[in-house]
Order: C-alpha cells, then sequence, then structure tokens
C-alpha cells in the first residue's frame, strides 16, 4: 500500500510506531563534530569493551589520513562485520590517558 492511500489517522499511527525506532536507530552510532575538540577523546572500558568516551569530540578524517584511518578501521573487521574511518582526533588519548602517535580514528561498522 502506498503512502498517499492511506488515511491522515492511519499515518499518524504509522508515524507514531516507526519514529521511536527511527530514533534508536539514530542514536546508536553517536555522531562526530564538525571539527576536532579542544579535550580529545579517551578510550574508556565499559561493560568490559574497550569504547570512546567522547565520540563527538572527533572532527572529519582529513584527506589525507583518509587511507591511513581505513586500514586502521579495517584491522577491526571480522567475517560478520565491517569498520570504516568516520572521525579524526589529533589527540586522541589511549586508555591510559596518552596521546597516540598519530592521533586516533573513531571507526563505526560499515554493514
Amino acid at each position: 500500500m502506498a503512502f498517499e492511500q492511506l488515511s491522515p489517522l492511519k499515518m499518524k499511527k504509522l508515524v507514531a510506531l516507526c519514529l521511536p525506532f527511527a530514533l534508536l536507530a539514530a542514536c546508536s552510532t553517536p555522531s562526530i563534530g564538525d571539527k576536532q575538540a579542544d579535550v580529545p577523546p579517551r578510550i574508556t572500558i565499559k561493560d568490559d569493551v574497550r569504547t570512546w568516551d567522547k565520540p563527538g569530540a572527533f572532527g572529519p578524517v582529513p584527506s589525507e589520513l583518509k587511507t591511513n584511518g581505513q586500514a586502521v578501521c579495517a584491522s577491526l573487521n571480522t567475517e560478520k562485520y565491517k569498520f570504516e574511518a568516520r572521525g579524526y582526533h589529533a589527540r586522541a588519548e589511549n586508555i591510559d590517558g596518552k596521546p597516540f602517535a598519530g592521533g586516533g580514528y573513531y571507526c563505526v561498522r560499515s554493514n
């Protein structure tokens, strides 16, 4: 059934039903910032998994670092999941609070 054929009431019900799922999907991958934040992101452990504490602190991956970023994130690939570099921060910190040589990448699943 096309959306044009739905009554206004059915459309409202459909939107009300789908909206929570759309918001959940939008929240599942935190977004990066439009530039690197002054306070760098740090690797932390959450629910026994290493993760970045502030994904929004990453800025876009500079064009000259995209190939390296893709290689770094591809090192996380499994048979089932593939990753890509979505963010970069020049002073990203490891779990001990020491900056990674060459910065850090924010890797997200691409599938």
